[in-house]
């Protein structure tokens, strides 16, 4: 054994000694440039990828400052001979519409760009888009659905296409759209001759862009403003309206009520929705705690009053708009609650929809009519296109005279005097809600919810049980929505 062991051991020590020491191998300079290279990359991939801009970092962001600099540069048109220009001087935003003005704006006289056709060209992809001025202050560019990118402005003068511009520079606060699948978009209207100068293009003139970038929503901006009627200050006279009565329930009580439903319903389709008032809160039209103030701090698009009349011709429900708007929205609204099976009361036969009323206009000394409409919850909602804060009369809403404004709307949905009204809206309240919400995401090309069952259970995101048919004294059980409410 001794002897295998010691022949074993020889044997190793031979084979070490004949194959000696093992030789590293030296990488070549090729390796190391190559692995150098490899490095770097694998460093700014890094650096990258933890910097890259996020959803909340693009909120500061456009896409102008962010798109190719030869896509910019290849696809801007920058020279224009003076037949071919467009001077305007004035614009206005109604919910998501951009109206522009060759004059001062102003409602009751006609502008020349009435009937004029616009078009915006996306210096990026060349895609053109075309919209026609009607008149109205919803009758224009309809910037929801615009695809993200940088658009050129042009107007059809008779047949000629014309590049729009102004001759101030103009910069327009964001736009924040309607949400649509958790995403808006970013609207900005500049014109500005040096607009482009970062990527070394000038322009002689301030030529008017339109501005797109797809973002996620903003916490506090909200779609659909809802204005229970009831618990009104006036403040001209310094009292307060209650509101209606019917039977035990008030207007501001009943008025909640639906609110909650048309919510629970809006909310359902992925829209963010605001109060006027809370509970048993007092609030007029007027100032910083007002009830446009709380749409327009919250960047609303749709102003929706929800009141009550005692007026005896009034037996089913109706809506009432501005005169400075087609009615376009109110009457989709009106479609969509016949479609739901509700009877409406006829109170214009030469409006878009008969049972769409245009708020009346006061009238001057010699009878003539001026800027503005008689209804607080009309008048001071639609910013810029309806007079906002210019009537004289109450101060409070000045900042908002050239804000962009809510599209106002105002649905009368019962007679406190009626018993038959008051019986038909208990009994169709709930049909009542799908309509008036169904009328809103239809307008604004947003996919209902696939089931309601839900949203007839609960008002609207707080879950909140909603009340009986007639609800009881104690507002508080209506489940309002802290968030909502300014």
């Amino acid at each position: 054994m001794r002897k295998r062991i010691r022949r074993l051991l020889r044997r190793n020590h031979t084979t070490q000694k004949q194959s000696g020491p093992v030789r590293k191998r030296r990488l070549s300079p090729y390796g190391w440039a190559l692995l150098v290279i490899l490095a770097a990359a694998l460093t700014v991939g890094t650096y990258w990828w933890f910097n890259r801009p996020g959803p909340i970092d693009k909120l500061d962001l456009t896409v102008l400052e962010t798109s190719d600099r030869k896509a910019v540069q290849e696809g801007i048109h920058t020279e224009f001979s003076e037949n071919e220009v467009y001077p305007v001087q004035d614009y206005a935003i109604l919910g998501e519409t951009l109206t522009l003005y060759q004059n001062p704006y102003d409602p009751i006289v006609t502008d020349p760009t009435l009937g004029k056709n616009i078009t915006l060209r996306n210096i990026l992809t060349g895609e053109e888009l075309s919209y026609t001025f009607g008149g109205g202050g919803d009758l224009g560019i309809q910037t929801g659905n615009l695809p993200e990118g940088v658009y050129e402005i042009y107007l059809y003068d008779q047949y000629d296409k014309k590049r729009v511009y102004f001759d101030e520079k103009v910069l327009s606060d964001p736009l924040e759209t309607m949400r649509r699948d958790k995403s808006v978009k970013s609207v900005v209207l500049d014109a500005d001759r040096d607009i482009l100068s970062d990527y070394d293009i000038t322009l002689d003139r301030n030529y008017a862009f339109l501005v797109v970038t797809d973002q996620v929503p903003r916490v506090k901006t909200v779609d659909v403003v809802l204005d229970p009627g009831g618990n009104l200050y006036n403040e001209l006279t310094g009292v307060t309206d209650t509101g209606t009565q019917y039977k035990d329930s008030s207007e501001s009580q009943l008025a909640m009520e639906l609110a909650d439903l048309v919510a629970a319903r809006l909310e359902a389709a992925g829209l963010k929705v605001a109060y006027t008032r809370q509970g048993d809160d007092i609030a007029g039209y007027y100032g910083d705690a007002g009830r446009a103030a709380a749409g327009y701090s919250r960047q609303g698009k749709v102003f929706l009053s929800l009141v009550m009349t005692e007026d005896e011709n009034t037996a089913r429900p109706w809506l009432l708009t501005s005169p400075f708007v087609s009615g376009s929205l109110p009457s989709n609204m009106a479609y969509a609650l016949r479609q739901a099976g509700i009877e409406l009361r006829s109170v214009n036969a030469t409006a878009p929809d008969d049972a769409v009323a245009y708020d009346t206009q006061q009238q001057n000394e010699d009878w003539s009519y001026n800027q503005f409409s008689m209804t607080p919850a009309i008048r001071e909602t639609g910013g810029k296109i309806t007079w906002a804060g210019q009537s004289g009369v109450i101060t409070g809403n000045q900042m908002y005279q050239d804000a962009a404004g809510m599209y106002p709307v105002q649905f009368v949905f019962g007679n406190a005097e009626n018993e038959d009204s008051m019986e038909y809206y208990l009994t169709h309240k709930e049909q009542i809600a799908d309509g008036l919400a169904a009328g809103i995401l239809e307008y604004y090309g947003i996919e209902p919810p696939e089931s309601d069952s839900e949203t007839q259970a609960v008002g609207g995101s707080t879950g909140t049980p909603q009340a009986s048919s007639v609800p009881a004294q104690d507002s508080t059980e209506q489940g309002t929505d802290p968030s909502r409410a300014e």
